[in-house]
C-alpha cells in the first residue's frame, strides 16, 4: 500500500491519536473518602453498575482514537494495490499534459520539417483516430513553453472528445516555429495547473523539446520546486514528468545575419552612412556563396552585396553605403535567403534616428557680439556649414554663435552639443550649467586659442556643484608652446570615431599639417584618452567621459594660421564633423538606435504639446498584434515612455495620439541570444534533474517506442478514501451515541443520589 500524499503526513495524523488519551487521563474523576454519619441510610452501589461506566469510558475512548487515527489514514490518500490481487485489473486512466517547446531553438531542420512540427507530431500519435495512444478515461492538455508560457487547452480535454482534439491538432499545425526563449521549468507549473482541473488520479507531464540546456533551467532549484509543486525535496508529488527529446540534424550549417551598426552613430539627412552587418556560418559545413540584401523603411535596395563561401565557424562583413533623404525614425533589414537549418536566424533589423537639423551652440571668447562679428569662429562656421558637392545644398550642421556673457544665460538644452572656442573665462554659473549638462548626455568640445589663459584650464579642474570638473590638466608652461620645426602628428586612436575617417585604410591623412603652436597640458584624469598628439607627445585632441555625456579638448584652435595650417587642410572639415556627430551621438543613442536585446524596454521621449493633456501609445508588435492605449508620463517637461515586453524580434512600431508628435517611431530587437546556444543536456545535467525528482528516475526520457507503456503503465492502486470516509462517519455516529448515553446514566445515578438524601 502506498500513499499520494506521503508517509510523513500519516505519521503526524497518528501522532494525534495520542490526545485522547491524554485528555481522558487529565480528566479522570478522582475520588476522595469523606466520612459522613448517614452513609448507613444509602445502599450501596451495584459493582456491575460500576463496571459498566469503565467499559463505556474505555470504549468512547478507543472509538475518538479510531476516528483520529482514520482521519489521518485518509488525509494521507493511501492506495491499495489491486493489481496484486488481480493480475488482469486493466491501468488506471491517465490526465496527461504534453509541453511543446516552442523556441527559436525548436525552429532548427530535422531531415525536410522542423523540430516544432515534429513536437506537435507527438500530439497527432496520442490522438491518432485510426490507433490511438490515449485511451476512453485518459485526457489531454497542450501547453507551449514560450517566454510566458501558452495553455492551449485551459481544461484537460477528453480522449473521446474527437473534435475539440482534432481543433487543437489543426490549432498547432497552423503555428509556426517560436522565435522567443522560453523556460521549460516555467511551462511544467503551468501544465501542472491545467491538469488539477482533470478528473484522474495518475498526473503525467511530456516535455517534447530538443534538449536545449538554456531552455531546461539546470540548476535552478526553486523554480523547479515551483514547477513540480515540491517544496520539499524527495517527497512524492504524484506527478510524472518525462521527457521526449527530439534531436536536429547536426550536418546542416546555420546562417546567421549578426547586429546591425551604422557609421557614423549620428545619422542625418544628406549625410553618406555605411551600415554594416557580420554574416556567420556556425555549421559543420562550408557554405557557398550568399547574396545578402538590404532594406529600408520596408522598400528593398536594388544593390545585394555577395559573400563568398563561408567555411565552418567563418565569418564576413557585409558594408551597404545608403544616404538618407527624410529625417525622422526609420529602419533596415538585413536578411539573406539562404536555406539552412535556422531561418529564424537569417536576418536582422535595426532602428535609427535620421536628423534634419543638428543645432549646435558655439559660445566664441569674445564677451559679446559687439559689431555683430566674431572673427574668431569664422573658420569654425564656414566648417560646421560646408557640404560635399555631391549632397545637398542644406547643412545638416545648424551654428549658433554667442557671446560668453550671452552664452551664459543661453537655454543649452536646445542644442546637441556646445563649443567653447577660445574663451579666455567662464563664469562660475555657465561651467556649473556646463557641467550639468554634460553629465546628463550631452557633448562638450572645448577648443584652445590665442585668447585661452592659464586660470582658464586651471577652471576647468575646479569642482561646480558637486561635479568632479569638466576637464582636469596640468599646464606643462604658463603660455602656448611654439616650435619654428614643426613636429609631425601621430594619430593615437585610430578607431575613436572623430579620426576614424581621416585614418581609414591604416593611412595617416593629417600627414603634412604643420602645427607650431598649442598648448602643453597633461590629463590629469585616469580615463583621459589621447586621440591625436604630436611626435613629441604632447596631445593635441583628447576626449573624457563626464556622467553620461563627454567633453573633447582640442589643444591648438581651427581658425589661426599662425598657429596651424589647419584651416587649410582638405580634411579639415570632415574632422569638424565627425568631431560633431561624435559628441552628438549621444542624443541619437537615447533613441535606441540599432540592434536592441530581446527583453530591453524600449524608451521613447517627445516634447510638450501645447494643450495637451494625455497622450496615449499604441505599441505593434513584430507578429502584427498591437497593444493600444498604452499612456505615456510627463516628466521634466518631456513627454517619456517606456514598454518592456519585447520579448518577441523584429520590428516595434509606437504611434501617438494626438497626431502631432513625430510618428511613427521604430525599433529593433534581436533574437535571445540564449536561443543561438545549441548545448545539449549532458549525463552530468541529466542526473541532476532525475535526482531531484523533477524527471521521474523509473522512466524519465521517452521515445516514440515507449509512448504507450507511458500511457498504459500498471495500476498503481486504487484509492481507498471513500471506505475510510464512511468508517470516520460511522465512528462519528457512535462516539455521539456513547457520549448521550453515558450523560444519561450520569443523570440516573444524580436522581437516585438525591432521592436517597430527600429519604
Amino acid at each position: 500500500m502506498t500513499f499520494l500524499m506521503g508517509t510523513w503526513l500519516l505519521g503526524i495524523g497518528l501522532l494525534s491519536v495520542s490526545i485522547p488519551v491524554i485528555i481522558h487521563l487529565l480528566h479522570r474523576q478522582k475520588t476522595t473518602p469523606v466520612l459522613w454519619g448517614a452513609m448507613m441510610f444509602l445502599k450501596e452501589s451495584p459493582l456491575q453498575m460500576k463496571r459498566r461506566k469503565n467499559v463505556d469510558h474505555l470504549l468512547l475512548l478507543l472509538i475518538r482514537m479510531a476516528i483520529l487515527a482514520l482521519l489521518a489514514w485518509l488525509l494521507a490518500r493511501p492506495l491499495w494495490n489491486t493489481a496484486r490481487l488481480n493480475p488482469l485489473a486493466g491501468s488506471q486512466p491517465v490526465d496527461m499534459a504534453v509541453v511543446i517547446d516552442h523556441s527559436l531553438s525548436m525552429g532548427r531542420r530535422s531531415g525536410d520539417v522542423t523540430l516544432f512540427d515534429k513536437a506537435c507530431s507527438v500530439v497527432d500519435r496520442l490522438t491518432d483516430v485510426r490507433n490511438p495512444v490515449l485511451r476512453n478515461g485518459d485526457t489531454l492538455a497542450v501547453v507551449l513553453a514560450e517566454h510566458q508560457p501558452r495553455q492551449i487547452t485551459p481544461v484537460p480535454l477528453s480522449a473521446r472528445d474527437v473534435g475539440n482534439l482534432t481543433r487543437v491538432r489543426g490549432q498547432l499545425q497552423a503555428l509556426k516555429p517560436g522565435t522567443t526563449d522560453g523556460s521549460i521549468p516555467i511551462a511544467i507549473e503551468a501544465a501542472r495547473e491545467v491538469l488539477r482541473r482533470g478528473p484522474n488520479l495518475r498526473k503525467v507531464v511530456l516535455v517534447v523539446s530538443d534538449d536545449q540546456k538554456t531552455s531546461w533551467d539546470v540548476g535552478e532549484t526553486a523554480a523547479w520546486q515551483r514547477a513540480v509543486g515540491d517544496p520539499i525535496n524527495g517527497i512524492d508529488r504524484g506527478l510524472e514528468v518525462h521527457s521526449y527529446p527530439l534531436s536536429p540534424d547536426t550536418s546542416v550549417s546555420n546562417i546567421t545575419v549578426g547586429e546591425i551598426s551604422f557609421q557614423p552613430a549620428f545619422v542625418g539627412v544628406n549625410i553618406p552612412v555605411q551600415i554594416t552587418a557580420t554574416v556567420s556560418n556556425s555549421g559543420p559545413r562550408e557554405v557557398g556563396a550568399l547574396a545578402v540584401h538590404l532594406s529600408v523603411n520596408g522598400k528593398e535596395m536594388s544593390a545585394a552585396q555577395q559573400v563568398p563561401a563561408l567555411g565552418a565557424g567563418q565569418s564576413a562583413t557585409v558594408r551597404f553605403d545608403h544616404v538618407f533623404t527624410q529625417g525622422g525614425s526609420a529602419y533596415v533589414r538585413v536578411w539573406t535567403d539562404a536555406i539552412d537549418a535556422l531561418q529564424a536566424d537569417n536576418e536582422s533589423v535595426a532602428a535609427l534616428h535620421v536628423w534634419d537639423k543638428l543645432p549646435v551652440l558655439i559660445i566664441d571668447g569674445k564677451l559679446s557680439a559687439a559689431g555683430g562679428r566674431f572673427p574668431n569662429t569664422t573658420y569654425l562656421k564656414i566648417d560646421m556649414e560646408s557640404v560635399n558637392s555631391s549632397q545637398a545644398a542644406t547643412s545638416l550642421i545648424k551654428p549658433k554663435v554667442l557671446g560668453v556673457l550671452d552664452g551664459a544665460t543661453a537655454k543649452l538644452d536646445d542644442y546637441y552639443m556646445v563649443v567653447l572656442n577660445d574663451v579666455p573665462q567662464l563664469p562660475v554659473e555657465l561651467q556649473a550649467r556646463l557641467a550639468d549638462y554634460v553629465t546628463r548626455g550631452h557633448g562638450l568640445w572645448i577648443i584652445m586659442g590665442p585668447r585661452t589663459t592659464p586660470a582658464f584650464i586651471d577652471s576647468l579642474a575646479t569642482s561646480v556643484g558637486g561635479s568632479a570638473g569638466l576637464f582636469r590638466a596640468d599646464l606643462k608652461s604658463k603660455t602656448p608652446r611654439s616650435e619654428k620645426t614643426a613636429p609631425p602628428i601621430e594619430i593615437k586612436d585610430p578607431n575613436n570615431p572623430v579620426v576614424a575617417v581621416v585614418a581609414a585604410g591604416q593611412r595617416n591623412a593629417l600627414v603634412g599639417a604643420v602645427t607650431q603652436k598649442w598648448w602643453a597640458i597633461a590629463p590629469r584624469d585616469p580615463d583621459t584618452q589621447v586621440v591625436l598628439a604630436t611626435t613629441t607627445g604632447d596631445p593635441l585632441i583628447l576626449e573624457r567621459a563626464l556622467g553620461r555625456g563627454r567633453v573633447a579638448v582640442w589643444t591648438t584652435p581651427v581658425f589661426n594660421l599662425d598657429w596651424n595650417s589647419w584651416p587649410l587642410m582638405p580634411n579639415i572639415v570632415p574632422l569638424v564633423h565627425e568631431t560633431i556627430y561624435h559628441l552628438s551621438s549621444l542624443q541619437a543613442g537615447a533613441h535606441n538606435s540599432g540592434n536592441m536585446e530581446s527583453g530591453t524596454s524600449l524608451a521613447w521621449n517627445g516634447p510638450a504639446l501645447d494643450g495637451v493633456q494625455s497622450v496615449s501609445v499604441d505599441v505593434t508588435l513584430p507578429d502584427g498584434s498591437a497593444d493600444r492605449d498604452r499612456p505615456a508620463t510627463f516628466r521634466n517637461g518631456r513627454w517619456e515612455f517606456n514598454y518592456p515586453n519585447t520579448f518577441l524580434p523584429g520590428l516595434y512600431q509606437l504611434r501617438f495620439a494626438p497626431t502631432g508628435l513625430p510618428q511613427p517611431v521604430y525599433y529593433g530587437v534581436g533574437v535571445p541570444r540564449r536561443e543561438l546556444d545549441n548545448t545539449a543536456l549532458s549525463k552530468q545535467d541529466q542526473d541532476w534533474l532525475t535526482n531531484g525528482k523533477y524527471l521521474d528516475p523509473r522512466n524519465p526520457r521517452i521515445d516514440e517506442a515507449s509512448l504507450g507503456s507511458l500511457i498504459s503503465r500498471d495500476n498503481q492502486g486504487t484509492e481507498i478514501w471513500k471506505c475510510l470516509a464512511a468508517f470516520v462517519l460511522l465512528g462519528l455516529v457512535m462516539e455521539t451515541y456513547m457520549t448521550f448515553r453515558m450523560a444519561g446514566h450520569q443523570k440516573q445515578v444524580n436522581v437516585l443520589g438525591n432521592a436517597m438524601t430527600m429519604a
